[in-house]
C-alpha cells in the first residue's frame, strides 16, 4: 500500500511526515544531526531503502551503513520569514523523497535572520510510525546529553518482523 501510493503520485507523498525544529546556533544543530545519525546507525530499520524497478517483486533493503541526508538551503529574508519558506519548500503535497536512498530520514536546513538555524525533518512512514518517532528522540536525547550508555542494545528488524 504504502509503495504503491508513492509510485501512483504525481507530486508529493502522502506518506512523508515533517515536522519543522529551531536551534540556537549551529553547534547545536550539528550536535543534534550527529545525535540523529548515531540512531540511524544503530537501527537497521532506519538504514532501510526500497527497491522496485526492474525486480519482480519490491524489496526492503538494509545498507550496513547510510550517511545522513542534510540538505543547506540559503533563503533570502526579503522573500518573507525563512520559517515560512522552509516549511513551504518542505511540504509533504509538494515535496518527495527518493526511496531507494537510506536512510528515508533526511534534513533540510536553513539559517534565520537572527542566526538561529531552521531544520525541516522528513521521514518515510515505510520506516518509522509514532513509535519510531518516539524512540529516536529519546535515543536523541541520550546522545545530545552524553548518556549513551543507557541506550539498551538495539533490536534487529528482522525480530519485528518474524513476530
Amino acid at each position: 500500500g504504502i509503495l504503491f501510493h508513492h509510485i501512483m503520485a504525481t507530486k508529493g507523498d502522502p506518506y512523508l511526515l515533517a515536522a519543522r525544529m529551531s536551534f540556537d546556533n549551529k553547534d547545536t544543530l550539528d550536535r543534534y544531526l550527529d545525535a540523529v545519525q548515531k540512531v540511524v546507525d544503530r537501527h537497521d530499520i532506519l538504514r532501510t531503502a526500497i527497491m522496485w524497478e526492474n525486480l519482480s517483486m519490491p524489496a526492503q533493503v538494509v545498507l550496513r551503513r547510510a550517511t545522513l541526508s542534510v540538505t543547506h538551503l540559503s533563503l533570502n529574508p526579503a522573500d518573507g520569514p525563512i520559517f515560512h519558506q522552509i516549511t513551504a519548500l518542505t511540504d509533504p503535497r509538494e515535496h518527495r523523497i527518493d526511496l531507494t536512498q537510506a536512510p528515508l530520514v533526511r534534513f533540510i536546513i536553513a539559517q534565520d535572520i537572527d542566526s538561529s538555524w531552521i531544520a525541516v525533518e522528513l521521514i518515510h512512514h515505510s520506516i518509522g510510525d509514532h513509535s519510531t518517532l518516539e524512540l529516536m528522540a529519546g535515543e536523541i536525547q541520550l546522545f545530545m546529553e552524553n548518556q549513551d550508555e543507557l541506550l539498551p542494545e538495539p533490536q534487529p528488524f528482522r525480530n519485528l518482523i518474524a513476530q
